[in-house]
């Protein structure tokens, strides 16, 4: 009877570890809103749905335009730095991603047709740039639908953003122990 139980064990942690999880994303900018959606699915039960209001203010703090120039660069270096950290990390984990949905459109116009089609071309080369990375480590399933259209006499800019990937439960596991291990070793380190 014993026996019994531990083998059904073993093949359930097996049957669990060797299965994916699929992970809904949409992430939504325009003038009205900034939203990021994101679902996660094991075996079709949902397992988490988050909306996260990037817009949210807080609206006693008006901060200037030098303040923020210098929030984004102080923080870039940080991003830059902290992924040089988990380049490795990063690397096993889009290795074992399945990319099962991509689609990015982007409309952008600033109101004169010179200075647009210089916005759009940067566009294409940003996201032509993240899509051959992800191309290149990941495994896509999909052709990706990527779309930038130039508004020619408006100003307006709204982006969109979806995507369905996959990882295996294991994997997933392995990689969110990597990096906690990363992290408290550094963290060991600075202290």
């Amino acid at each position: 009877m014993v026996i019994g139980i531990l083998i059904f064990l073993l093949f359930f942690l097996i049957v669990v570890l060797y299965s994916r999880i699929k992970v809904f994303s949409s992430i939504t900018l325009t003038q009205e809103e900034q939203v990021i959606r994101i679902a996660c699915y094991f075996y079709r039960v949902r397992l988490l749905k988050k909306s996260i209001d990037l817009a949210e203010e807080d609206p006693d703090h008006e901060e200037s335009f030098q303040e923020i120039l210098s929030l984004l660069h102080k923080s870039s270096q940080n991003f830059v730095r902290k992924t040089k950290d988990f380049h490795e990390t990063v690397s096993f984990i889009l290795e074992r991603l399945r990319f099962h949905d991509f689609s990015w459109r982007t409309e952008i116009g600033t109101g004169t047709a010179h200075t647009t089609g210089m916005a759009a071309g940067g566009v294409w080369s940003s996201i032509g740039a993240v899509t051959g990375i992800l191309s290149a480590k990941s495994h896509f399933l999909c052709k990706p639908s990527i779309m930038v259209i130039p508004l020619y006499n408006q100003k307006q800019i709204q982006s969109t953003f979806d995507c369905m990937i996959s990882i295996r439960t294991g994997q997933a596991i392995y990689a969110l122990l990597k990096v906690i291990r990363k992290y408290s070793v550094k963290r060991e380190a600075t202290i």
